[in-house]
């Protein structure tokens, strides 16, 4: 059976922030304080859309994760449905499955916890949000100090020393 999706795309209302909001890059707590799970940058490219239907032998075979993603959606998404992300990377787009655990309105939009469903995507999603993490440093270095100032490498070891330990280990 072929998975039916809805998609949701949230690059137009990131690019809207971006104008408003100081490079739209407002400081994203690395790790959730309350569930431990990994917190997608605001302003960061992400896309997700629900998966209404996925083969029942393929889904009680996967291997669970220990990790977890919350991103910020203006869609409320009823907690136990299965979705996938896409995140876009200069050299790829990096996909996930999981999960909807948690649900939370704040405001204007829902914070969306998502417990990925494979074991081995665990790692790799450490490392994308590291490295959307890094990106989103860049960039607000880059609006406050200006661009002539920045040097890449050194700006990515010192956004690894202050909060690569923050990032929930596996």
């Amino acid at each position: 059976m072929r998975n039916q999706l809805v998609s949701h795309n949230t690059r137009e209302r990131s690019q809207q922030v971006s104008l408003t909001h100081g490079a739209g890059l407002k400081e994203t707590p690395v790790k959730d304080q309350q569930t431990g799970f990994i917190h997608h940058p605001s302003g960061f490219p992400i896309d997700f859309r629900r998966i209404w239907f996925e083969e029942k032998a393929h889904a009680e075979t996967v291997e669970q994760s220990d990790i977890g993603l919350i991103f910020e959606s203006d869609k409320y998404f009823k907690p136990g449905i299965t979705m996938e992300i896409t995140i876009p990377l200069p050299d790829e787009t990096a996909r996930f499955r999981g999960r909807v655990v948690l649900v939370r309105h704040n405001g204007e939009s829902y914070e969306i916890g998502l417990w990925l469903r494979h074991r081995a995507d665990a790692s790799r999603a450490r490392i994308v949000e590291q490295l959307c993490h890094i990106e989103t440093y860049l960039r607000q270095k880059k609006f406050r100090d200006g661009p002539y100032s920045l040097n890449r490498d050194k700006l990515a070891e010192e956004w690894i020393t202050k909060y690569a330990s923050r990032v929930p280990g596996l």
